[in-house]
């Protein structure tokens, strides 16, 4: 089955360089995160992030205090990384998933990695003959191994959630036409 989802197949996180250069206030952090991640929102009726939940990562040492009041570029990342992949992993194992990340590579150089192997992992989930899977064996270091691993579960479960999305849109058309033509 070939997955035809246009906002999947031409997803597009933004870099680190297309962050914002100067710092944010939390309403604009979470308007950025908000418009930029919406393929990630199952629910439609809810936000992906809010205030409360920022504050929560900073209480819980996932991300460090903004300083007065504002937010930087490394914010941003660590949010995407945590916004991304929130549905699979606890916050404390995104928590070490990122302080591991820190470890060998810059925030900037670990969110790039990360946004290329998710971008990879959903054309190749959809397009395997042109994309072919890359193994977590074959990656250069035991970090991009983990991003790599965190990058196909997240496409994996982002392309399982369209496929139910259709499936019920389907069902409820079908439960529609049966029902006019009683």
């Amino acid at each position: 089955m070939r997955i035809k989802s246009d906002d999947l197949l031409k997803i597009h996180l933004p870099r680190w360089e297309e962050f914002p250069d100067f710092e944010l206030y939390i309403e604009q952090v979470i308007g950025f995160i908000n418009d930029k991640l919406a393929v990630f929102n199952i629910n439609a009726d809810e936000p992906l992030i809010t205030p409360s939940m920022i504050n929560n990562y900073v209480k819980n040492g996932v991300l460090h205090p903004p300083v007065k009041k504002k937010y930087n570029r490394e914010h941003l990342a660590k949010l995407f990384i945590i916004c991304i992949g929130k549905r699979m992993l606890s916050i404390s194992d995104l928590k070490e998933s990122i302080n591991a990340m820190m470890r060998v590579f810059e925030v900037s150089e670990g969110y790039n990695i990360f946004c290329d192997e998710l971008e990879y992992e959903i054309l190749s989930s959809a397009f395997p003959e042109e994309y072919p899977a890359r193994t977590v064996m074959s990656a250069p270091s035991r970090e991009v191994a983990t991003l790599r691993s965190l990058a196909s579960a997240v496409a994996k479960i982002l392309l399982f959630d369209r496929i139910i999305a259709q499936r019920k849109r389907i069902s409820s058309l079908a439960a529609r036409i049966m029902e006019e033509n009683k």
